[in-house]
């Protein structure tokens, strides 16, 4: 009886170290999964703060231009 408490014992101690084991892989995944998340979200708000201040500047050029035009329409006076 003795020998089979031990062998149940020393399976239980294997078992949870595996077990142990798969945890630390697992948090490290997540680790690494929020940090890549992060990483992602900032290059969006980069890009899209690039996309508007480039809407922005299209804009205010388009604009000038308009008016540039539209003082050479206009006949001397």
């Amino acid at each position: 009886m003795k020998a089979l408490d031990e062998k149940q014992i020393l399976e239980w101690k294997e078992e949870l170290s595996k077990q142990a084991q798969k945890l630390e892989q697992a948090e490290r995944v997540v680790k690494e999964s929020k940090e890549a998340i992060l990483y992602l979200n900032g290059g969006i708000r980069f890009g899209e703060m690039l996309l508007k201040k480039n809407e922005s500047v299209d804009q205010a050029l388009h604009k000038e231009e308009k008016e540039l035009q539209s003082e050479k329409a206009r006949p001397n006076s």
